[in-house]
């Protein structure tokens, strides 16, 4: 059985996504996709938002393959100065949580399975 392909839009240009709208192509991502994708999770990006998003694109482009939390969450609480309250961080900036909602924003696909840290 295939996956049903949706679509978004985002400063004009339509993009390809799975039925619970990640991106096919992580290539595909930009900042107005990203804000396109929040809004619709009802979400407006913040500078704190915006940090954890660039260090998993970042992530991604080096390693080809999405951060898995650990990652993030470490991130959050050496350079972001969270310390030992960045799980919880990470959880109140993307309440859906990481795998559901951070890796959609960001433009990653969604992982057949993975650690949620």
């Amino acid at each position: 059985m295939n996956a049903q392909v949706s679509e978004l839009v985002a400063n004009d240009v339509t993009l390809a996504t799975n039925e619970d709208g990640y991106l096919l192509d992580p290539l595909d991502w930009t900042p107005e996709v990203a804000i396109e994708l929040a809004r619709r999770d009802g979400l407006e990006l913040t500078e704190d938002h915006w940090r954890i998003l660039n260090f998993m694109r970042d992530y991604y482009e080096e390693h080809l393959i999405a951060a898995d939390a650990r990652f993030v969450i470490k991130y959050l609480a050496t350079e972001g100065g969270y310390g030992r309250n960045a799980r919880a961080e990470l959880y109140r900036l993307f309440p859906y949580g990481y795998m559901q909602q951070t890796c959609k924003i960001a433009g990653m696909r969604r992982p057949r399975a993975w650690s949620t840290g």
